[in-house]
């Protein structure tokens, strides 16, 4: 089932209209919200956000906001695309016709 799933997000990200953004620096930030339930029980929560800054406006571009395990997913996925693309670029031979692409689902 998940590859169907990944199968098909590739599949609408292709054929997507949403036009890329491109960003120079990002900010991170968190927020916890915290509160007492009916019987006095404090109960916490707290989320993510990502602010994509272009510094040629000096403006924000886009805000993300991801819950923690979303956000565990998204360091793990990173990494891994990382590693694959750093020891591709360190290849010593280059495929012109070839164009490497690779997409992660985060769940």
């Amino acid at each position: 089932m998940e590859n169907n799933t990944i199968r098909n997000i590739q599949q609408n990200l292709a054929t997507s209209t949403v036009r890329p953004i491109y960003s120079d620096e990002i900010v991170v930030a968190h927020t916890i919200k915290s509160g007492k339930d009916d019987k006095g029980k404090i109960m916490k929560e707290g989320h993510l956000q990502i602010v994509f800054i272009d510094m040629t406006t000096q403006k924000p571009v886009e805000k993300v906001v991801l819950s923690p395990i979303t956000a565990k997913g998204l360091l793990k996925a990173l990494s891994e695309s990382l590693t694959k693309m750093d020891k591709e670029m360190k290849k010593k031979t280059v495929t012109v016709a070839k164009k490497s692409e690779s997409t992660d689902y985060i769940r």
